[in-house]
């Protein structure tokens, strides 16, 4: 574990088993409601039969995977979205970014270019805001295995957010999958596990901020995480 970012090994450990988590509970309510599915057309073919009339323990049966089914349902629902975090505080993103980057060990064949822009805050957890720079920064790296440039900065947009820029030069996103990149397990890459921008995601959630994949020029990606400036969200947490 690093010395200097506490927790967070396993801040990491619980990121890819909330992401796990999610993917098996979506799973699970789509074949719950094959089961349910099933078993209305069962209920109605028995109800045409001499048995349905004949023996009472058929219907109570059936009501009882329904009522089985309607709780599983509910026990699957007591967890939505990310929810913010109650241990976050004021932190520097473009410090944060920095220190995240410096601590990265991005390898000798992969230029680093940095550029700090804004420097505003932003409300956030240490640990979770370090793992969701790392991951990004994995991201960018496993895309140029024979290396190439990772660019990082900060900067404001016209709303008066602060944005984490980075960018690759690798082969880029096809078009196809820009809308899944976000999905558990997706990956264009053999022998990675595709959590890694959905980890990124669920993390910024509990930000308040939201990600953006972007192609970038002349060839690679650029991801941006939009967060509200620490003050703004202060104020949006007191109303």
């Amino acid at each position: 574990m690093d010395e200097q970012t506490p927790g967070l090994e396993a801040r990491e450990r619980a990121a890819v088993a909330e992401v796990v988590t999610a993917v098996l509970r979506h799973d699970l309510r789509n074949r719950f409601s094959s089961i349910r599915n099933a078993s209305y057309y069962l209920m109605r073919q028995a109800q045409k039969t001499e048995l349905w009339k004949t023996d009472p323990r058929m219907e109570t049966f059936f009501q009882l995977i329904d009522r089985e089914l309607v709780s599983a349902e509910e026990v699957l629902s007591t967890r939505g979205l990310p929810v913010p975090d109650e241990d976050s505080t004021r932190l520097r993103l473009c410090d944060v970014a920095q220190e995240a980057l410096a601590r990265a060990g991005v390898p000798s064949l992969v230029r680093v270019e940095s550029t700090w822009q804004e420097r505003a805050l932003v409300q956030a957890d240490t640990a979770r805001l370090t793992l969701l720079i790392r991951c990004l920064v994995e991201n960018a790296v496993e895309a140029m295995p024979r290396g190439g440039l990772l660019s990082m900065r900060t900067l404001r947009t016209d709303e008066g957010r602060v944005v984490l820029e980075v960018s690759d030069t690798g082969s880029g996103v096809p078009e196809e999958l820009r809308t899944r990149v976000f999905e558990p397990f997706m990956t264009t890459k053999a022998g990675h596990a595709g959590l890694g921008l959905c980890i990124v995601q669920r993390l910024a959630l509990r930000c308040r901020a939201w990600v953006e994949l972007k192609p970038a020029e002349p060839v690679g990606t650029r991801v941006q995480v939009s967060f509200p400036i620490a003050d703004e969200a202060g104020a949006a947490r007191s109303t």
